[in-house]
């Protein structure tokens, strides 16, 4: 009887022996282990806009930690590293700015040799954008560009307004992280200030950056010579002389645009105008009107230039027009 005893003892050792997982070699007491290394929820999860978690770590004997960062592109830090018992881990990293998720991984080992995984994941921002500044302004005359900042979490593009040529931007697309955009304008041609409006798109979401320039304030422009020659009664055409600082634009009043015109209509600065007259069939009447250039639009400056033509079939003889030569009364001859 005692003999069965001893045995069945002795068969018993090895099961006891199998709860001890988290008990060094050198002990020898025979004691069931609980449950030895429990993580809650076993996975740890965090928002994009979470930098720390917490996490409760259920033991009744020491611990060891590893990581490894995984997809985690910044900061992912694990603390502590080991402990016994009954702990906390926290678990910090960097916003997560990307439009994706974030995923890594946590080891914890007993020191009976028990391993649980524990997975982390941060799921993605939302798509965000950070622009150095929302207005830039430019003088009349431009000494150098200027530089836009955008920072985003997700691709991007810039929409120029329709017509705007005067502004350039030496990128109009890009995607995550910071990049710098160099903006530059021509000089203004007027005296009225002028504004355009960026729109980034990121996403489904929009912003503005608005680019002003201010107009000029010294507006020049003169026209040489004021008086052109006779023209013959058969037509032809001449040429006048415009100096200015800025943009301008040439008219014909409306009562000899059926006799007059002038090419170009407007330019920019120093430029040639040519007046061409058709053949005047009026024997009794001579032709005369003006020709006027205006630059500016807030405080406009005018030059006018006299054009004039031999009433038909007369002699080419130049002299001065009769005042009932006159066909528009209103006109006064420029000196």
């Amino acid at each position: 009887m005692k003999t069965r005893n001893i045995i069945a003892i002795l068969a018993a050792l090895p099961l006891v022996a199998g709860f001890t997982g988290c008990k060094s070699d050198e002990e020898t007491e025979a004691k069931p282990a609980k449950e030895i290394l429990i993580v809650e929820g076993g996975s740890i999860e965090f928002r994009g806009n979470e930098t720390d978690k917490s996490v409760a770590i259920n033991a009744d004997c020491g611990w060891t930690v590893e990581y490894e960062q995984g997809t985690f592109d910044g900061k992912l830090t694990v603390q502590p590293l080991k402990g016994s018992g009954q702990g906390t881990l926290v678990i910090t990293a960097d916003e997560n700015t990307s439009t994706s998720e974030r995923t890594a991984s946590i080891t914890l080992t007993s020191d009976g040799g028990l391993k649980q995984k524990i997975a982390i994941r941060q799921t993605s921002g939302d798509p965000a954008m950070n622009v150095s500044k929302g207005t830039f302004n430019f003088d009349a005359v431009p000494t150098e560009s200027q530089l836009l900042t955008i920072t985003s979490n997700t691709s991007w593009s810039i929409q120029m307004p329709s017509g705007v040529n005067w502004l350039h931007l030496d990128k109009t697309s890009g995607g995550n992280g910071a990049e710098a955009i160099d903006l530059s304008v021509d000089e203004i041609q007027s005296d009225a200030d002028r504004s355009a409006t960026l729109t980034i798109k990121y996403g489904s979401n929009s912003t503005e950056v608005v680019v002003n320039q201010k107009g000029k304030t010294n507006i020049e422009l003169s026209v040489s010579p004021n008086e052109l020659p006779y023209f013959q009664a058969e037509g032809g055409s001449q040429m006048f002389q415009v100096t200015s600082n800025a943009s301008w634009r040439a008219y014909v009043p409306s009562s000899a645009q059926s006799w007059l015109r002038v090419e170009p209509t407007e330019g920019v600065g120093n430029g040639e105008v040519r007046v061409t007259v058709t053949e005047n069939p009026n024997p009794e009447r001579e032709r005369l009107s003006l020709v006027i250039i205006i630059a500016g639009s807030q405080s406009p400056k005018q030059g006018d230039v006299l054009v004039q033509q031999y009433r038909g079939n007369e002699e080419n003889t130049q002299r001065e027009p009769d005042e009932g030569d006159n066909p528009d009364p209103t006109l006064s001859r420029k000196r």
